[in-house]
């Protein structure tokens, strides 16, 4: 694909996020700002900060993941984030409703971390990162957790 194209494909990902997934893009901005002092970098057309203590979160524009584990495993992470971001093209602020809360409860709930733990499963098995694996994958053609 020419430079132009991939240019072109920036700015409409740049104003569907500042339009149609709104919400999520303030929210980012938000933590964005509380994250000022962490390295930040363009990726895909989003904003990419590497925070230490995250696995990694996606709101809107915003892309934030951890700086832990191997550079293929922090790319891998930034990709499946990046196919959140995707959620937030498709669903609009509906990603706030049918994304944001499965996700963070199947992170961060100690009776899911216990259960992935006891019956080894996947954190990637619940269909909002399932899913958003698919999606990074197809659209950076890149590994994604599941794969590296």
């Amino acid at each position: 694909m020419t430079d132009t194209n991939w240019k072109w494909r920036y700015v409409g990902y740049v104003l569907v996020q500042c339009t149609w997934g709104i919400l999520q893009t303030i929210c980012g901005l938000v933590y964005f700002l509380i994250s000022i002092r962490f390295p930040h970098s363009f990726y895909h057309g989003a904003i990419l900060t590497r925070r230490s203590g995250i696995g990694g979160v996606s709101l809107g524009l915003f892309i934030f993941a951890g700086d832990r584990g191997s550079e293929e495993k922090q790319a891998a992470v930034a990709v499946h984030e990046y196919g959140h971001s995707i959620q937030s093209l498709l669903l609009g602020s509906l990603y706030m409703l049918l994304i944001v809360p499965e996700s963070l409860l199947w992170c961060g709930l100690p009776y899911f971390v216990r259960l992935r733990r006891e019956k080894n499963i996947s954190y990637y098995a619940l269909y909002t990162e399932a899913w958003a694996n698919c999606l990074g994958k197809a659209v950076l053609h890149e590994a994604v957790p599941e794969d590296s």
